[in-house]
C-alpha cells in the first residue's frame, strides 16, 4: 500500500512538471501574440500602412529616352530615382512610397539631347499616375 501510494506521488509529480512545462509554452506563446498585436496596432496608428504609389512611364516622343528621372518630395524629404534608357513605343512601371501626399516631377532627356520635363505633380499614398512622354510635352493622367 505505501509502495503504490509512493508510486501514485511519484507519477503525480512527472504529471505535474509536463504540465507546469506546457503551462510555461501557452504563456510565452500568449505574450508573443500580446506583443505582435501591440506592434501592429503601433504600426496602423502610425500609418505605416500606406498603399504605394503606382506610376506607369510610357514612351511615345519617336526617340529612345537616354535618361529618365523622377523627383519625388514627400514630408520634407527630396529623393530622385533614376531608370534605364527607355526606347519608343516602351513602357516601364514603378512603385515607391510617400508618407501621405507629396510631389513629384519627371525629366526626360532624348537621344538628340531635348530634355523634357513636366511640372510638380501632386501625388497621395495609393494614387495610380500614368505618364506619357511626347515629343515636346509629358501628360499624366492620376486615379485613386
Amino acid at each position: 500500500m505505501i509502495v503504490a501510494s509512493q508510486l501514485s506521488i511519484q507519477i503525480m509529480g512527472q504529471v505535474f512538471m509536463r504540465f507546469k512545462k506546457l503551462l510555461y509554452i501557452i504563456i510565452l506563446l500568449i505574450a508573443l501574440l500580446i506583443s505582435f498585436f501591440v506592434g501592429a496596432l503601433t504600426a496602423g496608428f502610425n500609418y505605416w500602412f500606406q498603399p504605394l504609389v503606382h506610376m506607369q512611364i510610357s514612351n511615345h516622343s519617336g526617340q529612345t529616352i537616354s535618361q529618365l528621372k523622377l523627383h519625388v518630395q514627400t514630408a520634407g524629404v527630396q529623393h530622385e530615382i533614376f531608370f534605364q534608357p527607355l526606347e519608343n513605343n516602351k513602357t516601364i512601371e514603378t512603385q515607391f512610397f510617400v508618407q501621405g501626399e507629396g510631389g513629384y516631377r519627371l525629366e526626360a532627356t532624348l537621344t538628340n539631347g531635348q530634355t523634357i520635363s513636366e511640372g510638380q505633380g501632386y501625388i497621395e499614398s495609393g494614387y495610380t499616375v500614368k505618364e506619357v512622354i511626347r515629343s515636346n510635352e509629358i501628360t499624366s493622367q492620376a486615379s485613386y
